[in-house]
């Protein structure tokens, strides 16, 4: 289990590296989806916002990962194994709708 840990503090400090990156305003390219969408696709979200969004996300998820990974090596596998999905459920509609109803550029 110790070694579950390591690998989960590896990829949780990448990417709260990356999301450092993304909130300087250096790492669009890092979005997914953003960077490849056509130009008016682009233009439907402020990016100053969804750079935001993104960071955010990748923080919360760079900080999860760790906690699960404690869990298991605390020897509580049957939790993680029902809390890691739901939690990934319950971060995955608030990124959507938060993408939605905040980084929206709205009607002027």
């Amino acid at each position: 289990m110790l070694g579950a840990f390591v690998i989960l503090g590896v990829v949780s400090l990448v990417l709260l590296i990356m999301a450092i990156i993304i909130l300087s305003g250096k790492g669009d390219s890092l979005i997914a989806g953003y960077n490849t969408a056509s130009r008016e696709a682009q233009d439907v979200y402020d990016k100053r916002r969804v750079r935001i969004l993104v960071g955010v996300l990748l923080i919360v998820i760079g900080l999860v990962l760790p906690a699960f990974g404690l869990l298991l090596i605390l020897g509580h596998k049957d939790l993680v194994l029902v809390a890691f999905p739901a939690t990934a459920f319950i971060i995955v509609a608030a990124t959507f709708a938060t993408a939605h109803l905040w980084a929206k550029k709205r009607d002027k």
